[in-house]
């Protein structure tokens, strides 16, 4: 699912425009990394927590073989909450006996 999926469903859903529906993702969105700039954290009950994390500088190696420094940066992490993780396991998946 994609950014422009989301907006059609919720205009769907709720009888709204494409456009009032777009301006709703979009401030939600855009609280969502406020919030991690301000506070490094955000907690989204029965969703999920999304932090930023802090990764050092370090020295990466391409497939190429040249070395190349990424400096110090922050990424964010995303930890699903229970009902996320109950609606994500409730069905169970068969694997494939191939190997």
């Amino acid at each position: 699912m994609i950014k422009d999926d989301l907006i059609q469903e919720i205009a769907e859903k709720h009888d709204l425009s494409r456009y009032l529906s777009a301006q709703i993702v979009q401030t939600l969105l855009d609280k969502i990394v406020d919030g991690l700039i301000k506070d490094s954290r955000v907690e989204l009950r029965r969703f999920g927590i999304f932090k930023t994390k802090s990764q050092a500088a370090r020295v990466i190696t391409l497939p190429s073989g040249k070395k190349i420094k990424r400096p110090a940066q922050k990424v964010i992490t995303f930890t699903p909450g229970a009902t996320v993780k109950k609606k994500l396991n409730s069905k169970k998946r068969k694997l494939s006996s191939a190997f």
